[in-house]
């Protein structure tokens, strides 16, 4: 089958990246053929994370000194060995036995990009948060004209390829839209495979000027060059 990158961005998570490290799937994978890489990109935790971490073991931890998830996945990129990579918040709030679910239309040459369909358990997510999200994800769909069920979500599949072809810019929260929003210009095929959503470990770091940042994403990236040399913006 090949390398799957499991690639886990990590901000403060010390209650929830050990759990998040021992559920991982691999032995699944294994069995599915897969060899495994997890990588934690760890954006300066001041907490015991990045211990926890190592007290784990079997994971490559990239720091990375920039400010924002986007910018710290941006920068790990060519750390990524895998043919495969499947990304997930690391606060424990995704089932990772949906991670061969999201693999399935990769390896069958379905998709180029999985975007998990987040089905949210009791007391997993906030209404506001529940509504800013059906209001984003209708705002993608009317922008870029494709399904759109989750614009939000933190969990993803990639074709290696197809992950390095999106010209991504963006520092924060926002870079789900930026993902969707270059994907869908760059014509890959995405699917859509439900996941369940679990009550978050710990505190949520979403605020309301993160909606703010993704509507900006979802517009400017609608129109920005494909071409990142020849945005002037960066």
């Amino acid at each position: 089958m090949g390398l799957v990158t499991v690639v886990l961005p990590t901000k403060n998570e010390e209650i929830a990246i050990g759990p998040t490290l021992r559920s991982l799937p691999e032995e699944t994978l294994h069995a599915m053929g897969f060899d495994v890489q997890v990588v934690v990109v760890d954006g300066e935790s001041d907490d015991a994370t990045r211990d926890v971490v190592y007290e784990h073991g079997g994971a490559t931890v990239v720091f990375d000194r920039e400010e924002g998830k986007g910018r710290a996945l941006i920068n790990a990129r060519d750390r990524f060995e895998g043919d495969y990579v499947v990304m997930l918040d690391a606060d424990g709030t995704y089932a990772v036995d949906a991670i061969p679910r999201l693999l399935h239309p990769l390896v069958q040459d379905q998709a180029d990009i999985v975007m998990g369909t987040r089905d949210p358990l009791p007391g997993a997510t906030p209404v506001h948060h529940v509504f800013g999200n059906k209001v984003l994800s209708a705002l993608a769909r009317c922008l870029y004209t494709r399904p759109c069920p989750d614009l939000c979500t933190g969990m993803w599949g990639f074709r290696k390829d197809a992950l390095n072809s999106l010209p991504l810019r963006s520092e924060g929260f926002e870079i789900e839209a930026e993902m969707f929003a270059y994907a869908t210009r760059l014509g890959h095929r995405i699917h859509h495979v439900r996941v369940d959503y679990l009550p978050r470990l710990g505190s949520s770091k979403l605020d309301t000027r993160d909606a703010f940042d993704i509507t900006f994403w979802l517009m400017r990236s609608r129109v920005a060059p494909l071409d990142p040399e020849k945005d002037a913006g960066t």
